[in-house]
């Protein structure tokens, strides 16, 4: 009885030193890697005092022993760093993640501690010419950055911010917090985008204020009451999205929104606080099952007191765009090109008043749909790994009142 206890005790042992070996703790960090800079750079920033005698001897090779117990004193400082040297921080715990382990310090438990914000941006760089007779023709170059905040709160709960600032080139940047809010599992709370059907209805990329709720599974139904502010303007917005897959190539939406104004101007048709400016449904579809090609419609009805008011009867819109390939921001020298038309009467969209003959639009979608009708034509590139250049052109003319434009737009954009 006491031979075979000995002799499991060795083969435990034995197997217990051989799975330690094949990770080998005690082999050398090479001269010439990353982790001896990452390591200055937190000792230089007093995140950490070096190795675990308080000293740092640089010109000293180490084992990974040795440089994970400076990980965990990194980690354990953790709350001294911002999030470039929590970033660092979080990439010395990925290389040495099983020493780590193997001193008893929770890597999973700490990275959830200093590092579960993720920072992304993306920089926008482009020229806009607009030339419309009753205005004269207007030139910008305008620059914008876009710093997207990514947080894992709970398993089932997250908050996503984004940092806004743009300006024309030559002058102060105008900034805001536009995007702050919490995703769930059906649910989206706080300041945050919103996109309705195919984007003919209402599509806001930031700023809208308030609550959404998804039910259905094949059939995803969406509740939603927001609050925007459009210059003077407080639009009040309250709706319904439907989406099916009708196919693995077809898909459709419905969409319903109803919205009140307070404070119109300069938009004011004596309706404020009294009457509707929407009162809208619209139905779209997307088609993908002919190759490299997508095609996208929507039709709506805006049956609301503004759209009376200003075109007589029930305002109508449509749009359409059929576009070949598309620039895929990970694989440079990829393209795509497409053409599109739209249709809107007056009033389809009374609360964005002039703002289409006031600047091009570089939207390729429905976006400020009112008293406007003609082609739109883009081509995208991507020149190199996540950066796209864009070139769109506009020919529009108005519904009722003799005016026109034509805008052309040129944009760099690159993600990091």
């Amino acid at each position: 009885m006491k031979k075979s206890m000995v002799i499991t005790l060795v083969l435990v042992l034995v197997l217990g030193i051989a799975s330690t070996a094949f990770a080998n703790p005690f082999a050398d960090v090479p001269a010439k890697h990353w982790s001896y800079d990452a390591v200055n750079k937190l000792t230089n920033a007093g995140i950490i005092s070096g190795y675990p005698d308080g000293s740092f001897q640089g010109d000293r090779i180490i084992t990974r022993y040795e440089m994970a117990a400076i990980v965990g004193k990194a980690m354990a400082n953790s709350d001294k760093a911002d999030a470039e040297y929590k970033a660092l921080i979080n990439k010395l715990a990925d290389e040495y993640a099983q020493e780590l382990n193997n001193l008893g310090v929770r890597v999973t438990n700490l990275e959830n501690k200093i590092g579960n914000i993720k920072i992304t941006g993306q920089v926008r760089e482009w020229y806009e010419y607009v030339d419309e007779p009753a205005t004269g023709d207007k030139t910008a170059l305008k620059n914008r950055l876009l710093l997207y905040m990514d947080a894992p709160l709970t398993k089932d709960l997250a908050f996503k911010g984004r940092y806004f600032a743009e300006s024309e080139w030559g002058s102060n940047a105008e900034t805001s917090l536009d995007q702050a809010y919490l995703v769930g599992k059906n649910f989206t709370f706080g300041r945050q985008p919103i996109h309705l059907g195919k984007g003919l209805v209402y599509s806001w990329g930031a700023n809208q204020d308030g609550v959404t709720v998804t039910v259905g599974n094949k059939v995803k139904v969406t509740g939603v009451a927001f609050k925007h502010d459009l210059g003077s303007a407080d639009i009040n917005l309250a709706g319904a999205n439907i989406a099916y897959d009708i196919t693995k190539n077809l898909d459709m939406t419905l969409v319903y929104a109803k919205t009140k104004s307070q404070n119109l101007a300069p938009f004011d048709l004596g309706l404020a606080g009294r009457g509707t400016f929407n009162d809208t449904w619209a139905a779209g579809f997307g088609y993908k099952g002919i190759k490299n090609i997508g095609i996208t419609a929507e039709y709506g009805q805006n049956d609301s007191d503004a759209a009376k008011l200003l075109n007589g009867d029930t305002a109508k819109a449509w749009v359409a765009q059929v576009k070949y390939r598309g620039a895929d921001w990970a694989k440079p020298n990829t393209y795509g090109l497409w053409v599109g038309y739209r249709k809107a009467d007056n009033g389809f969209l009374a609360h964005t008043g002039d703002l289409i003959w006031e600047t091009a639009t570089n939207i390729p979608t429905g976006y400020m749909m009112n008293n406007v009708k003609g082609m739109d034509f883009g081509i995208e590139y991507t020149v190199f790994n996540n950066g796209v250049m864009t070139l769109q052109y506009q020919d529009f003319e108005a519904e009722n009142d003799g005016r026109n434009a034509k805008n052309f737009t040129a944009q760099l954009r690159y993600m990091f």
